[in-house]
């Protein structure tokens, strides 16, 4: 491994050195250029061949080795569907972040609704049966001013 990229790993949070360690073997050329080297394969091409598919299995092994590292990480169905579509990973972000604002709207909606149908219920109750609308805020107001237990 190249002492540079040791030296600033080490420098690194161990949390980005490990993306950074990532996208470095992944960002490795190999398959494409053997995809060229194979598909204008002549009888020169073989030793640059060998030492491609040499490189590509090195690589392969190292994302083996490191696979360890990212156990904690998560990734969304969803999100594997989006990119087998051929669609940008950063538009399925757009659309998480769109779909929870939506519902994020309607949980705001809900509670307002909840609190002008207490409003409303208390007001009924104070219309209909007094002596209990008294007693039920006195009791509230208790409630609210005893520490919560934390």
């Amino acid at each position: 491994m190249d002492p540079n990229l040791i030296q600033q790993m080490t420098l690194q949070d161990p949390a980005e050195a490990r993306f950074t360690n990532l996208e470095r073997t992944l960002e490795q050329k190999n398959s494409r250029q053997l995809g060229v080297i194979a598909s204008d394969f002549t009888q020169r091409s073989q030793e640059p061949l060998n030492q491609k598919l040499t490189t590509l299995i090195s690589g392969l092994q190292e994302l083996d080795a490191i696979r360890r590292n990212f156990d904690d990480i998560r990734v969304p169905m969803e999100l594997l569907t989006f990119l087998d579509q051929g669609k940008n990973p950063q538009l399925f972000t757009k659309e998480v972040l769109e779909r929870t604002l939506q519902k994020n709207k309607e949980v705001n909606g809900k509670i307002e609704m909840y609190k002008k149908f207490k409003a409303y219920l208390l007001k009924e109750l104070g219309d209909e049966a007094p002596a209990i609308a008294v007693m039920y805020r006195t009791l509230r107001e208790e409630k609210e001013r005893e520490p919560s237990p934390s």
